[in-house]
């Protein structure tokens, strides 16, 4: 499932009542407020779904997957969520099948 902004905007619109220039708002918000954390290296935790933070990888050695030489890898930031506790349990205790090879996946 994927979930645009504006598809956000309009659930907030339809369920809540505000306009739609204030669901934008709270959407946008919301989001800023996700990356102005990350980026100033702090921990985001959102109770019930989990954290998100930013990471530091070292530089290492890889290897060029077309001719198999060594090459080095740069050190980057990525960025890391981790589902909460609540969140775990939820899926734990309504899983669903997991798609086979039959499937066409």
């Amino acid at each position: 499932m994927s979930v645009t902004k504006a598809e956000l905007v309009g659930l907030i619109y339809r369920n809540i009542g505000f306009s739609k220039k204030d669901a934008t708002d709270i959407v946008e918000a919301f989001f800023d407020l996700i990356k102005s954390g990350i980026v100033r290296g702090e921990k985001v935790k959102i109770k019930g779904i989990g954290t998100f933070y930013a990471r530091a990888k070292k530089e290492r050695l890889g290897r060029n997957p077309q001719t198999n030489k060594p090459l080095m890898i740069s050190g980057r930031k990525v960025i890391v969520y981790r589902a909460g506790t609540s969140l775990k349990k939820l899926l734990k205790e309504n899983a669903f099948d997991a798609p086979s090879k039959d499937d066409g996946v």
